[in-house]
């Protein structure tokens, strides 16, 4: 530990630099978008060095969690509020991600979005997309936990739809806020389904509970799944994984945020904070997570060999990636499954701003139409490949190290996630150098002509991004080389675990030469496959494609996903039970109202004939009414019924 332990207030002050940001955007800062920029910029500067001053403090603690009390917010009846912070192993490496990557972004952004009309805007969601994220890791509590999360849910949509004015923006966004909502539900059912059973929101306490078997079975698996359902959700695992893609029309350095550290990332936290009742559930739940994960894992790197826009390339890669997170957790990784989110949250943010300085300079991500931009682009081109490689897990880059941890544990619990594990492995190489091949190399396409409004440069003269862009790149170039060397020897597993109750601490840094070498190997073999495609044509695509027969279709339809989603789903079954709640509208409750009604005006009509206005007939009707009265009175005081009773 360089520095003493940080006080409670700068890590509050972590969480509050970027929401101010965003407060003095939209106070003051709205029509000056340059300033906007700067000051977002300098607000997450401040909140980096905090986090580094935070992970300096968790270090020294070992990863252990700081002394940090929660406050009293409310109380509503027996329900108590507090939110406090939780700065342990786990919540100090999100806290550094995040607001690492975010300030890279900034600074990436402040040359890609220049020009656009809603510059100081997008600084001002970005601000409160940092905030949320930020907050969703360091809270102490599973209310504010949820609260953020949906505030992530918020700006995600903010952020996906920036570009409102196009269709297919606007529809995206909602496609994700749609799509989410269902896993989100599941994850609101959790929160109040442990709040009723436990009485508590802490945490820690919920992870102690159901570590010490104090929650029922029952409701301990309900809870794991909710929690896994608004972990599928957020997480794009199977089967709502399909909005991710389509998230590809907010603007480049939004999917570089949204898909590398934040968004995607925070169910695998989520899973991860809750990794104590996850190892308590029953064995059938985890063995369920695995399996989610594995499939999603190899469901979407199959989706990455077809696609033809780079970025949705890269946004099958980050489902896939996240699969195999989710599978290590399935599978009690804890360590793995973090290790390769810290490692892939740089290379995979590193990708898409590659992906955005080639848009930059080609105004297209269509691969189709870009090639020969390797001497035009000599920085794009080699962190993007060193980029693709660490992706690709080749030795010694960051994906080498965390992505064989995962398969380690595969190896060691399950033989066919193994087996799954490696063949992604192979399938990652693939498309991330085939997509290298049809990009940098070969001749070039022409790229596309400018849209109107566009802020990128000339299709017939690719070039270098600014420095503005070129920059962030570089920094994450070193992330994506060296990152992995922090857990050789084990020194990042040990202090990550210090999250975790000592009774569930098992890591042991181990290189296993099996799992090591057919990785490498299936790495390579997918390098290999994609040069002899794409670079040396032996054999061509075209005939392979027309040797796999009908496949590459189904697969290019995305395994007509979309349409069973939204035609079958959305347009037949919601459709289907919006017209039977229209028919059960219109003929019962309305029928029910009308019958009340139409009964009450033909008891009206009856009741209008006996209003004669003759007094004879009143005094006829009072003299018989009270004889009614009498006798009743009679037959029921006198005991009638009782004697006439058998």
């Amino acid at each position: 530990m360089l520095l003493p332990h940080i006080p409670e207030a700068a890590v509050w002050a972590i969480y509050a630099a970027p929401l101010i940001s965003f407060l003095v955007i939209v106070v003051a800062l709205r029509t000056r978008p340059l300033l906007a920029g700067r000051f977002t910029i300098g607000a997450i500067g401040v909140a980096w060095l905090l986090a580094m001053w935070a992970l300096d403090t968790s270090i020294g603690l070992g990863g252990e969690p700081a002394a940090f009390h929660p406050h009293h917010w409310l109380t509503l009846f027996k329900l108590d509020v507090e939110f406090g912070l939780r700065l342990d192993g786990l919540s100090a490496v999100m806290i550094a991600v995040v607001t690492s990557i975010s300030l890279l972004v900034q600074i990436y952004s402040t040359g890609y979005m220049a020009g656009d009309g809603g510059y100081a805007r997008f600084f001002a969601f970005m601000s409160l997309f940092t905030m949320s994220m930020l907050g969703l890791v360091m809270a102490s509590s599973l209310l504010q936990l949820f609260i953020h999360w949906e505030l992530v849910g918020l700006t995600s949509y903010l952020l996906i739809g920036f570009w409102f004015h196009r269709p297919s923006a606007a529809a995206a966004a909602k496609k994700a806020f749609i799509v989410t909502r269902f896993g989100d539900f599941g994850f609101m059912l959790a929160v109040v389904l442990i709040w009723v059973k436990t009485g508590t929101f802490d945490i820690a306490e919920i992870n102690h509970l159901a570590h010490a078997g104090e929650i029922a079975v029952p409701v301990l698996t309900g809870f794991v799944l909710g929690l896994f359902a608004g972990a599928a959700g957020k997480s794009a695992q199977f089967p709502l994984h399909f909005w991710l893609p389509d998230a590809m029309e907010g603007p480049t350095p939004v999917s570089s945020i949204v898909h590398s550290a934040t968004m995607v990332a925070a169910g695998v936290y989520l899973l991860l904070r809750f990794f104590g009742a996850v190892e308590a559930a029953p064995e059938g739940v985890r063995t369920t997570i695995a399996f989610v994960g594995a499939f999603t894992a190899i469901f979407a790197a199959s989706m990455g060999i077809v696609a033809t826009d780079i970025k949705r390339v890269l946004a099958y890669s980050t489902i896939s990636q996240l699969g195999y997170m989710v599978m290590a957790i399935g599978l009690g990784g804890y360590v793995a499954a973090i290790f390769h989110l810290f490692t892939h949250a740089f290379f995979k943010s590193l990708l898409f701003q590659g992906a955005g300085s080639l848009s930059h300079a080609t105004n297209t991500f269509e691969m189709p139409l870009m090639g020969g931009l390797r001497k035009a682009m000599p920085i794009t081109y080699w962190t993007f490949l060193i980029g693709s490689l660490s992706l690709s897990g080749v030795f010694p880059l960051a994906g080498f190290w965390s992505k064989d941890e995962i398969l380690a544990d595969a190896w060691n619990h399950n033989i066919l996630l193994w087996l799954i594990g490696t063949a992604v492995a192979f399938m990652t190489a693939l498309y991330m150098f085939r997509a290298i091949f049809l990009t940098f190399f070969g001749d070039y396409k022409g790229g596309a002509e400018p849209e109107h409004g566009s802020h990128g440069g000339h299709a017939s003269h690719p070039h270098e991004s600014p420095a503005s862009m070129v920059a962030p790149l570089l920094i994450l170039t070193v992330g994506a080389i060296f990152f992995g060397f922090f857990n050789v020897g084990g020194m990042f597993g040990h202090f990550v675990e210090g999250a975790l109750a000592p009774e569930l601490r098992h890591f042991e840094f181990e290189v296993n030469p099996v799992v090591l070498v057919v990785s490498t190997v299936a790495a390579l073999a997918g390098i290999g496959v994609a040069a002899a495609i794409y670079y040396a044509q032996r054999p061509q695509s075209s005939v392979i494609r027309g040797a796999l027969g009908p496949i590459p279709g189904v697969v290019e339809h995305l395994y007509y996903v979309n349409e069973i989603a939204e035609d079958g789903v959305v347009r037949g079954l919601l459709l289907g039970v919006g017209k039977l709640a229209a028919a059960f509208d219109k003929y019962v409750v309305d029928g029910i109202v009308n019958g009340i009604g139409q009964a009450t005006r033909l008891v009206g009509s009856g009741l209008r004939l006996t209003i004669t206005g003759q007094q004879q007939a009143y005094s006829s009707l009072y003299v018989l009414g009270v004889v009614v009265a009498v006798g009743a009175l009679f037959v029921l005081g006198g005991g009638i019924l009782e004697r006439l009773a058998p």
